[in-house]
């Protein structure tokens, strides 16, 4: 019993010490917008997927 006690004593001084406050969280980095060059993302994309049917079509009939 008197050992419970002494063991409670001890987690509640332990938990009593003053934890310092947590830092700010950085600044937020420059906020770039995406909506500007959008197109030259999709016609990157287009160009992209022109080319990759391209190659499989080709893949495709030098096997045959």
């Amino acid at each position: 019993m008197l050992s419970n006690i002494y063991l409670l004593m001890f987690l509640v001084v332990q938990a009593r010490e003053d934890v310092p406050p947590p830092n700010d969280p950085p600044p937020p980095g420059p906020q770039l917008p995406i909506d500007d060059s959008l197109w030259i993302l999709i016609v990157a994309g287009l160009i992209y997927g022109i080319y990759i049917v391209y190659k499989h079509r080709k893949a495709i009939n030098k096997a045959s």
